[in-house]
């Protein structure tokens, strides 16, 4: 009866840690997926200064060719 007592016991602990650690990787999946939303409008955000700085400099580059040819 102690090995039928224990293996309970030791089922008992077993079916709480899968438990606590579904909990941890649901809060972990959770995490990731927030994680991945930053990245994808961060990475929008690059692509948005990367065109605006490229805008930019063709502007100063036609100003800069301006001014040259009126001097």
């Amino acid at each position: 009866m102690t090995t039928s007592a224990s293996t309970t016991c030791s089922n008992a602990k077993l079916k709480k840690q899968v438990a606590e650690q579904s909990v941890q990787i649901g809060k972990l999946r959770s995490r990731i997926n927030e994680l991945v939303d930053n990245i994808a409008v961060l990475q929008d955000d690059v692509d948005i200064f990367k065109k605006n700085v490229s805008k930019d400099l063709l502007d100063v580059i036609e100003t800069l060719k301006d001014n040259a040819l009126k001097s």
